[in-house]
């Protein structure tokens, strides 16, 4: 049986952990705008897909980053025609390293 005191530090790192996991993937989105942002012919234009990006919560608990937006995947993998310009995937890859840092601090 746990004591009051574990299950409350338990608690309490479970919402620590959450929230941790919830600015990643903010900032798994940040860098994914940036990049559709980059990428766009015109420097001051606007991009439908980059606003259309977000975070949002499961039904499960987990978190989902998402856009309406159905020719996403070909911006982000390419066609026949258009070669691929990855927005997501780098951005992922750039807060993989943030998560280990973090995970860390949790397992020690």
């Amino acid at each position: 049986m746990k004591s009051p005191d574990t299950t409350k530090n338990l608690k309490a790192y479970e919402e620590k952990l959450a929230q941790m996991i919830e600015a990643l993937a903010q900032q798994i989105v940040a860098g994914a705008q940036a990049r559709v942002y980059r990428n766009l012919k015109s420097p001051r234009g606007t991009s439908a897909l980059a606003k259309s990006l977000q975070v949002t919560k499961t039904a499960d608990g987990g978190l989902q980053i998402s856009t309406d937006k159905p020719y996403a995947r070909y911006v982000e993998f390419g066609t026949v025609s258009q070669s691929a310009r990855p927005f997501l995937t780098p951005a992922v890859e750039e807060v993989k390293v943030t998560f280990s840092g973090i995970m860390a601090q949790f397992i020690t």
